[in-house]
């Protein structure tokens, strides 16, 4: 009798245990959608969180999907497809403008980190007049820093430079490797890749210190009202992610390199380097100044950007209450 209580507990406990979704304590993991539009080293992080179980931890069961360019992200985004996405900043602001009720939530880039590769005869920015440059698509983060880019050298974008939809970074450079077009905006590790095959590299918007709204996460307004204890979660097990970013470095190489489907040790280190050590901040506030330059550009196309106050397109307060509560200072084992 003893033996089949015992036997029966047995078989109820790994039952429990094999029950999908459930974490050591039982309690269920909310799945829900999430997209990203690029295969990058800036959006790493969306990686590392998931692969050091840090969503798990929270309960969290993002089903990540990717969506080449920022324009279909934003579409899947209003139409529910997804409750949260990972991209970089323009398009949200374009959308919000547009009457969407899309929400930046935090913001792991604030400056255009992209470079800008070329064919090797193309020796400096007056070459690019009349070529090619390859982009995502119109509207994506590539395409507003390229044309950003041709207005500081002097030139007009469409009439004495010209600009291709060709797909994704890995694409991007293949096509600038086949000579399909005359120039790309990449970011790393695929800059390491580019030096190597000898590609010109004509310009580092990095360098020029542009303050920007880069790589996001962003939610809408609705999914804030609905699903509020969601987002909160959400946004604290990014910021945990950031710092096992930061301070797990093998284990985040591993998630670039996964991501990226690359094994050159050198490309997968300048991504590293330039996002978990250079760019991302241990709170990734987003900078209202890269807004105020967003909307400067757009108020050439639409008038609705003139006056608009950067912070109505913020929601912070999710990553204020973790500041406020002292949890990003003691991953860093700072006083209180």
């Amino acid at each position: 009798m003893a033996n089949r209580v015992l036997r029966s507990c047995l078989w109820s406990i790994l039952f429990v245990a094999a029950l999908p979704g459930l974490t050591r304590l039982g309690q269920a993991q909310e799945r829900f959608n999430m997209s990203h539009s690029a295969l990058t080293g800036s959006q790493a992080i969306l990686f590392v969180t998931r692969d050091a179980g840090i969503f798990r931890k929270h309960n969290l069961e993002p089903q990540i999907i990717y969506i080449t360019g920022a324009p279909p992200n934003i579409s899947a985004l209003l139409a529910g497809s997804v409750d949260f996405v990972v991209f970089a900043g323009p398009a949200a602001i374009t959308a919000n403008l547009a009457g969407a009720n899309t929400a930046v939530l935090m913001s792991f880039v604030n400056t255009m980190e992209h470079s800008i590769f070329s064919q090797r005869a193309i020796k400096n920015p007056a070459d690019i007049k009349g070529k090619t440059i390859g982009v995502s698509r119109p509207g994506s983060s590539d395409d507003y820093g390229a044309r950003v880019a041709v207005r500081k050298w002097g030139l007009e974008p469409d009439k004495e430079v010209f600009f291709v939809s060709v797909g994704g970074p890995p694409d991007r450079f293949a096509a600038l490797q086949t000579g399909k077009v005359d120039a790309v905006l990449i970011q790393p590790p695929l800059t390491v890749r580019a030096r190597k095959a000898g590609l010109h590299e004509l310009a580092s918007l990095a360098d020029l210190g542009m303050d920007y709204l880069g790589t996001s996460l962003v939610t809408s307004r609705s999914v804030i009202d609905k699903k509020r204890e969601l987002v909160r979660r959400v946004v604290t097990a990014f910021a945990e992610g950031i710092h096992f970013y930061k301070t797990n470095k093998q284990a985040s190489l591993r998630s670039i390199s996964r991501l990226m489907k690359i094994d050159d040790a050198e490309a997968i280190e300048e991504s590293y380097n330039a996002y978990a050590v250079k760019f991302m901040a241990r709170l990734p506030y987003p900078d209202p100044k890269g807004i105020e330059v967003i909307l400067k550009d757009l108020e050439k196309s639409n008038p609705k950007a003139k006056g608009a106050d950067p912070g109505s397109f913020l929601e912070t307060r999710f990553l204020k209450e973790l500041e406020d509560s002292g949890h990003i200072a003691k991953l860093y084992g700072e006083k209180q």
